[in-house]
């Protein structure tokens, strides 16, 4: 051992003062770290893992022979000067990465996430707060997102507002809106209740999370089918393409007195802001990639059971493969009449859409198909 050691420094490899070798420790220990988070993440092909490696292995060859030369201590400062910054880049990345990607979470993920690919129902409810998330508050965007990852494809589902249905806490024929001021539990039972099917995961978000997420990515564009201004705003819309700040979105998706056909435009349109957010950062690998900044723009704007870990996988696999998606739309439908609710007694009629049995039943079907892989 003694006679590999010493060929070993006679080659200057190994630097001899115990200092700089404690900081070739540091350095070794260091990218062994990020080494693990890019594993842990599997956020590169294996490919650019081994060159990632290889480039690490001759910076590490170069910091030693400097570090060991004896031809002076300025070489030596070289060295080390060196090796402080490579150290410190690797701490750096190993910090952003630890943070953005959730390494934790994703290594001890919730029983709830669901396997790699596998269909999932997510409910958005959209609530008409305009004092935080916190806020008890009517669920005035009711729309179910399933995803099929395996096949790449997205059908968005919306609900009227006013849908008449039975709450799942008594029976009581009620608006679904009402759901929402007993919480986000009694909108998804009531809606599992109604429609027969499962919900996996819900995104509850207010006003303002709209406006921070559309901002955060820049802005989107949104085809419109009408020229309109806003009925509470000043902004105003061309027929055709529109591209849209966070404010002008949030307008675009709730104007509904500028249209013949009232709400069932505004849900039309609601689903044409989401496909367009969808898209963009879909096909941006920018974004992907710093997701967890798009996140902190909505964070105290939006609850969600959705694991971290499950949003880390998605993420990486679109990164991985760039697979355009297909996002189809769809829309329960029913006739307006005036009728007493639960929760505001039944001798005050309010404006509720009774629900067309086949619309519900063509919809519940093509959500069931898109879960089986069998969406035409």
């Amino acid at each position: 051992m003694k006679r590999l050691i010493n060929k070993i420094r006679q080659i200057n490899i190994i630097p001899k003062s115990a200092g700089y070798l404690t900081a070739l420790i540091v350095l070794l220990l260091a990218e062994a770290l990020f080494l693990f988070l890019l594993l842990a993440i599997d956020l590169l092909p294996g490919s650019y893992l081994l060159l990632v490696a290889l480039v690490m292995a001759a910076l590490d060859f170069s910091v030693m022979v400097l570090m060991a030369d004896k031809r002076g201590r300025r070489i030596r400062r070289t060295g080390l000067a060196l090796l402080t910054a490579v150290v410190v880049l690797i701490c750096a990345g190993s910090f952003y990465l630890f943070n953005t990607y959730s390494v934790l979470e994703r290594m001890i993920a919730g029983a709830k996430a669901a396997a790699p690919g596998e269909p999932f129902n997510l409910y958005i409810s959209g609530i008409d707060s305009r004092n935080g998330i916190e806020e008890t508050a009517r669920s005035d965007v009711n729309m179910i997102v399933t995803v099929n990852p395996q096949n790449r494809e997205i059908l968005l589902t919306s609900m009227p507002r006013d849908s008449y249905v039975n709450l799942h806490m008594n029976g009581e024929l009620d608006k679904l809106t009402h759901t929402g001021i007993y919480g986000i539990d009694e909108t998804i039972q009531t809606v599992e209740d109604w429609m027969g099917i499962e919900i996996d995961y819900y995104a509850r978000v207010d006003f303002q999370m709209l406006v921070n997420l559309v901002n955060a990515i820049g802005g989107i564009d949104v085809y419109s089918d009408y020229a309109f201004k806003s009925a509470v705003t000043d902004w105003t819309y061309e027929k055709g393409w529109n591209h849209c700040t966070g404010k002008k979105a949030l307008y675009f998706a709730r104007e509904r007195k500028a249209f013949k056909g009232k709400d069932q435009q505004r849900i039309k349109n609601q689903q044409i802001v989401l496909k367009a957010i969808f898209k963009k950062i879909t096909s941006s690998k920018t974004l992907l990639l710093n997701y967890g900044d798009i996140l902190k723009a909505v964070d105290g704007e939006m609850q969600t059971d959705m694991p971290m870990s499950m949003i880390s996988e998605l993420v990486r696999n679109q990164l991985e493969t760039g697979d355009e998606w297909t996002i189809k739309r769809q829309t329960v439908k029913g006739k307006m009449d005036q009728k007493g609710t639960w929760s505001m007694g039944p001798n005050r009629p309010l404006d509720v859409c009774i629900i067309n049995e086949e619309s519900l039943n063509k919809c519940v079907d093509r959500i069931n198909a898109m879960m089986a892989g069998d969406e035409k």
